[in-house]
């Protein structure tokens, strides 16, 4: 997606860093085995987390609406990545390519007003 100069400038002010993929893989700059694995285990924790109940609420979607595939969680509307942090400290930003979600987990997010902001702001821009 390409953006103006002007929108970079606003989002480099609100610390929302870009990137650009450079491989034959467009959606994302994150190799596949870096995202955490999904079941219904990891899915039956993040209901109790406020801010994932928040989320599905903003979405209008209930939590049977969600399903743990593997690698993400499919919200119907889009697909959730969450990026392993282990393996990419360096990278704790949110993006959102052709409905395809990736961040932090969630309890990395819910401690960052940062990146709960982005969270917030790409769900707005990109999903709604």
């Amino acid at each position: 997606m390409a953006i103006t100069s002007k929108q970079f400038d606003q989002l480099t002010e609100m610390g929302i860093s870009l990137w650009q993929s450079r491989g034959s893989d467009n959606t994302d700059n994150v190799e596949k085995e870096s995202y955490q694995l999904q079941n219904q285990q990891s899915l039956t924790a993040l209901t109790k987390q406020v801010l994932f109940g928040d989320i599905l609420r903003s979405l209008n979607l209930t939590i049977g609406e969600v399903k743990a595939q593997n690698d993400h969680l499919d919200v119907g509307l889009f697909n959730w990545y969450f990026i392993d942090e282990k393996l990419h400290k360096e990278q704790l930003t949110i993006n959102c390519i052709e409905n395809k979600l990736i961040s932090p987990s969630l309890e990395i997010i819910a401690q960052s007003a940062s990146l709960k902001r982005q969270l917030w702001q790409t769900i707005a821009r990109n999903l709604l």
